[in-house]
């Protein structure tokens, strides 16, 4: 027993002095890449991709040239009497793939701004049926009144619709985007 024990001690003092006072250089670890399916499957995972990200300058938003807030929300359907209630400007939805559209009579307030907004200006609009935001004219049609469609609309994120008191015979639709500040110039 006691020689056994005296072999294990040598033979760990034999192994701590190897490792203490080797002077030979180790070898540098070898670089492990991946195999042909691996960068054919994974694309080359070894190296994460550097991506530099320039900071972003927003845009200030524009000072809105008319702010409403719609009083209620509705469906086509259902929209004609609370248009006709005169109490503001009603957000109709139209469905997942159509602007919220957002009427009000002339003769209840709707041509005193609707007809009134040119190119690039903004509105500032809330309520409900409407995400509430500052958003900007980028698009104006005007079509027969009792006419239009939903499929003359344009294809922006809100349409304002009012008829026009000076001509009786026609409606505005004026397309608004919202405002992103950080999209480009």
């Amino acid at each position: 027993m006691r020689r056994a024990l005296v072999v294990v001690i040598s033979g760990s003092l034999a192994l701590v002095a190897g490792v203490v006072f080797s002077t030979r250089p180790t070898a540098a670890p070898q670089q492990v890449r991946p195999s042909a399916l691996e960068t054919q499957l994974f694309g080359m995972v070894a190296k994460p991709a550097v991506v530099a990200v320039a900071p972003t300058r927003l845009r200030p938003v524009p000072k809105p040239r008319f702010t409403r807030t719609t009083y209620a929300s509705a469906n086509l359907e259902d929209s004609v009497r609370l248009i006709d209630a005169c109490d503001g400007p009603v957000a109709i939805n139209l469905g997942p793939s159509h602007p919220v559209l957002v009427a009000q009579h002339d003769y209840c307030g709707g041509s005193a701004w609707m007809s009134r907004l040119d190119m690039g200006d903004a509105v500032k609009l809330a309520g409900h049926g409407v995400k509430s935001g500052t958003y900007v004219v980028t698009e104006i049609r005007f079509q027969i009144r009792l006419k239009a469609r939903v499929s003359d609309l344009p294809d922006t994120d809100v349409v304002l619709q009012t008829c026009l008191t000076e001509d009786t015979k026609k409606v505005v639709l004026v397309g608004l985007e919202r405002f992103d500040p950080a999209a480009p110039v």
